[in-house]
């Protein structure tokens, strides 16, 4: 049969496949691939702020770790009531230094990031000094006492100087006497590899796509990762706090530091931070123009880097919610958990119960001991409820010393079981230390509620768990005090 007669109806055929084709693709394209390209970008784009914030978490952290070892040094009671003394004439400085720098050295032993501690006296004369104590620092390092404005438990930093081979870190803490006046001032020389190795991780496939470094406010580098790959970076960096131009397909972005007045910049080369991304996109298209068939599985392919970047912001997010310390839910989170505990037991009237537990002479153990003893009795409490809890169960740490957990579906009968069993349970499990067994108790309080239609709200549970904590304090530590909540609690309770 001859063809010409029914070549409009195939042009038809075809012109509407076409069309359909065209339609189908722009559809995808304008309701699906463009979006989804932008969406793509923005994920890719979010992991820089998560790198910038979670490198200044971990600096941050690094410094205030050296912080609280300054003041902690710098508060020793017993070394300045000796200092006055000094001061005063009443003792010499060889029974000084006979007291106080034994104490020193051990302070020194525990921290194995604390290099050197030298204490000076009023007018700068150097007192005491256990470990690295070079003399003359260079002159920038060098703690004076200011006129006015330094209040006790400030530090100030300065460095990082090189020094038998190491970069250093001297953290300055004014002394006061009882009165408040200035005794002298505490210089610690701290190891600033830790802050080092930070911007020493590589942050994704290629080293040099961000750079990571610390600067002072006023344009100073005192932080850059060695090696020649960071070179171009650095010198881009340099530029741009000259006020010079920098260049295309570079941005620079920064993040401010609390405790000190330095900044975390990230030099970031957009080309090669995006080419991943690029790629993935020019794939999909070429994909389109093939065959519309083939759209679902471009779909796929697009979509795995998204999710790769939504997993890495889901691990982020994860860590914001944890201790970093215990590994368990932080106070922040706690409280959501809490609302949502609340709002679940009421919808399905079922019964709950949170259980708040403080551990006994948390303080002499600080003080016996030392910190990091008392860091290891925080992890060691950790482990304890997370080897006791039920999958359902929901442990924080709350704050300093103390846990709180969450226990669904939980009657007063069944919470006071769980909450003694957990007390034993701790007072059974020794921490082992130095060859010694240190034991540790705590004293617990449960708040049970029935699991009312309309119950308590989250400040008055809290507040009734913390008063059931405190109540089994004062009754002598290392027991269990429960409250069971019938009722909803009057407002203002």
């Amino acid at each position: 049969m001859p063809l010409k007669p029914f070549r409009p109806s195939i042009a038809l055929v075809y012109l509407v496949l076409g069309g359909s084709f065209a339609l189908l693709s722009l559809t995808f394209y304008v309701a699906g691939f463009q979006p989804l390209a932008e969406r793509l970008r923005e994920a890719h784009g979010q992991i820089i702020d998560h790198t910038l914030d979670s490198t200044r978490w971990l600096v941050q952290g690094a410094l205030d770790r050296h912080i609280a070892l300054a003041r902690q040094t710098a508060s020793r009671s017993a070394i300045r009531q000796q200092q006055v003394r000094y001061l005063a004439g009443k003792m010499d400085l060889a029974d000084l230094r006979a007291f106080a720098n034994p104490k020193l050295r051990d302070a020194l032993k525990a921290n194995e990031e604390l290099l050197g501690i030298r204490r000076l006296g009023p007018d700068g004369t150097p007192l005491l000094q256990v470990g690295w104590s070079p003399d003359p620092l260079p002159e920038a390092s060098r703690c004076t006492l200011p006129e006015t404005g330094d209040q006790e438990g400030g530090v100030r930093i300065h460095g990082p100087f090189p020094l038998k081979g190491r970069q250093v870190l001297v953290y300055c803490s004014p002394l006061h006497g009882p009165g408040g006046e200035r005794i002298g001032m505490d210089q610690l020389l701290m190891d600033a590899a830790p802050v080092q190795e930070i911007l020493e991780t590589p942050h994704g496939e290629d080293p040099d796509t961000v750079t990571l470094g610390v600067v002072t406010a006023d344009g100073r580098l005192l932080f850059w990762p060695r090696g020649a790959i960071y070179q171009d970076a650095r010198q881009r960096l340099q530029a741009h706090l000259a006020g010079n131009p920098i260049g295309d397909g570079i941005h620079i972005h920064y993040r401010p530091l609390a405790s000190v007045d330095w900044r975390i910049y990230g030099v970031v080369h957009t080309r090669a931070f995006f080419a991943e991304t690029n790629r993935q996109l020019w794939r999909l298209s070429g994909l389109l123009a093939i065959l519309a068939a083939l759209i679902f599985v471009a779909k796929i392919l697009a979509l795995r880097p998204i999710i790769r970047a939504l997993t890495q912001m889901h691990h982020l997010t994860e860590r914001a919610h944890r201790d970093g310390m215990t590994g368990l839910f932080n106070h922040a989170h706690m409280q959501q958990l809490i609302d949502r505990e609340i709002e679940r037991s009421q919808r399905y009237h079922s019964p709950f119960s949170i259980l708040m537990m403080d551990i006994d002479h948390f303080k002499e153990i600080n003080d016996t001991h030392g910190h990091p003893v008392g860091d290891a009795f925080l992890r060691h409490i950790a482990r304890i409820l997370k080897d006791w809890a039920r999958t359902s169960d929901l442990a924080a740490r709350y704050g300093g010393e103390e846990f709180m957990v969450i226990l669904p579906e939980t009657d007063p009968h069944g919470a006071l079981s769980m909450a003694e069993r957990l007390r034993e349970e701790i007072a059974r499990q020794p921490l082992e230390h130095r060859g010694q067994k240190l034991k540790i108790t705590v004293s617990i309080g449960v708040v049970s509620c029935a699991g009312k239609a309309v119950g308590p709200s989250r400040t008055q549970l809290v507040r009734a768990v913390d008063d059931a904590l405190y109540t089994s304090k004062r009754g002598g530590r290392d027991r269990v005090t429960q409250t069971v909540i019938d009722t909803a609690i009057p407002a203002g309770a």
